[in-house]
C-alpha cells in the first residue's frame, strides 16, 4: 500500500512537470513567432521613419535590439532544453547563453533606467534637455550601458562565479550558491538591480509630481484656448511618457519575480527555489522580450502606423487606393477650379506646413 501511494504520488510530480514542459514550450514557440518579427519591425521603423527618430524612440529601438537578441538565441536553447528535458547541446554553448542572457536583462535594464531619466529631462526640465540628450550623447550613453552590461556578464567567464545549467531554469544562469561567490551577488545586487530600479522609479515619481501640479494649472485656466495651444507640445510628452510607463510596468511585472528569488537564493535565504517558481520566472522574462513591440503599436499612433504601413504593403501593392483629389477653399473657389500651377503652390505650401508640424517634436518625444 505503501510502495503504491509512493509510486501514484512520483507519477503525479513527473505528469506535472510534462504539463509544465508542454506549456513552456508552447509558450516559447508563440514568443519566438511573435517577438522576432516584432522586435525587428521596431528596430527597422526607427531607423527608416523620419518622425520617429527621436532620441526616446532610439533608446526604445536598442531595448528592442536586447530584446530581439533573447528572442534570436535564449528563448530557441531553452525551447531545446524544455523538449529534452536536460542539456544536450555542447558545453560551450552554455556558457555563450549564460552570457548573453545576463548581458540583455543588464542592458534591458539601463535602457528603462535612461528613458527614464531622458523623460525627466523632456518633461520637468525641457529647456536642458535639447543640450543633454543630443544625437550623438544619446548613442554615446547607449553604447555605455552596453559596456557596463558586458564588464557584469563576463566575471564568470573568468572565474569569478560561474554559468551553469540547472533544468529548474531551462538554460544556464549564474551559479550564486556558492559562498565564494558572495562579492560577486552583492555586486550584482548593487549595481544591476538596486541602482537601475532607483534611477527608474525617482525620476518617475518626479515626473508624476509635476504632471499634478501641471493639471491643476490648467484645471485653472481651462477656458484659455492660447493656454491649450501653448501646452500641446507638453500634452504629447504626457503620451509618450504614459507609453513608457506601461513599458516599465510590464518590465517590471516580468523581471521582479525572477530577480527577487534568485538574488534570494544567492544571498542563501532560499536554499532552493521550487521548480515551477523557476520556471514561472524564466518564462515571464521571456514574455517580456515578445510583448514590448504590441505595446508600441497599442499605445502609440506613429509606430501603429508604421506597423500597418509595413505589414499592409503587400495588400496595397496589389490593390493601389485612387488618390484624393486635392480641393481648399480660395477665396470662394476650390483649387480644382484653379490652375495647375497654383494647385502645385498650394500642395508645396502644405507639405511644407506638414514637415514642420511633423519635426515639432523631433528631439523630445
Amino acid at each position: 500500500m505503501m510502495n503504491g501511494t509512493r509510486n501514484s504520488n512520483n507519477q503525479t510530480i513527473h505528469e506535472d512537470f510534462l504539463a509544465l514542459r508542454i506549456f513552456q514550450g508552447t509558450g516559447m514557440c508563440i514568443f519566438i513567432l511573435t517577438g522576432i518579427p516584432g522586435n525587428f519591425l521596431v528596430c527597422y521603423l526607427v531607423r527608416r521613419t523620419r518622425r520617429l527618430r527621436t532620441v526616446t524612440n532610439l533608446i526604445i529601438s536598442n531595448l528592442a535590439v536586447a530584446d530581439l537578441g533573447v528572442c534570436l538565441f535564449n528563448i530557441p536553447v531553452s525551447l531545446v532544453t524544455v523538449i529534452f528535458n536536460r542539456w544536450v547541446l555542447p558545453n560551450y554553448v552554455c556558457r555563450i547563453a549564460g552570457l548573453t542572457f545576463a548581458l540583455f536583462l543588464f542592458e534591458a535594464l539601463w535602457s528603462l533606467a535612461l528613458v527614464s531619466i531622458s523623460r525627466y529631462w523632456c518633461i520637468v526640465q525641457p529647456a536642458k534637455f535639447s543640450y543633454i540628450f543630443t544625437r550623438r550623447k544619446t548613442l554615446a550613453m547607449i553604447i555605455g550601458t552596453w559596456a557596463l552590461s558586458l564588464l557584469c556578464a563576463l566575471p564568470p567567464l573568468f572565474g569569478w562565479s560561474r554559468y551553469v545549467f540547472t533544468v529548474d531554469k531551462s538554460t544556464c544562469y549564474f551559479d550564486l550558491s556558492e559562498k565564494s561567490d558572495l562579492p560577486y551577488t552583492v555586486t550584482l545586487a548593487i549595481v544591476m538591480f538596486i541602482l537601475p530600479y532607483i534611477l527608474i522609479t525617482v525620476p518617475y515619481s518626479n515626473i508624476f509630481r509635476f504632471i499634478r501640479g501641471h493639471s491643476r494649472r490648467l484645471s485653472v485656466n481651462s477656458v484659455s484656448s492660447s493656454l491649450r495651444k501653448t501646452n500641446r507640445a507638453t500634452f504629447q510628452d504626457f503620451k509618450v511618457t504614459k507609453l513608457l510607463l506601461v513599458l516599465l510596468c510590464v518590465f517590471a511585472a516580468c523581471w521582479t519575480l525572477h530577480i527577487v528569488v534568485n538574488l534570494l537564493n544567492g544571498f542563501s535565504m532560499i536554499k532552493k527555489i521550487p521548480r515551477i517558481l523557476d520556471a514561472i520566472s524564466i518564462f515571464l522574462t521571456f514574455l517580456s522580450s515578445s510583448c514590448n513591440p504590441f505595446i508600441y503599436g497599442l499605445m502609440n499612433k506613429k509606430f501603429r502606423q508604421g506597423f500597418r504601413a509595413v505589414l499592409c504593403a503587400p495588400c496595397q501593392k496589389c490593390h493601389k487606393p485612387k488618390p484624393r483629389k486635392l480641393e481648399r477653399k480660395v477665396s470662394g473657389e476650390t483649387t480644382r477650379n484653379l490652375s495647375s500651377k497654383s494647385r502645385s503652390s498650394h500642395r508645396r505650401e502644405w507639405k511644407s506646413v506638414a514637415d514642420k508640424g511633423a519635426t515639432v517634436y523631433e528631439t523630445c518625444v
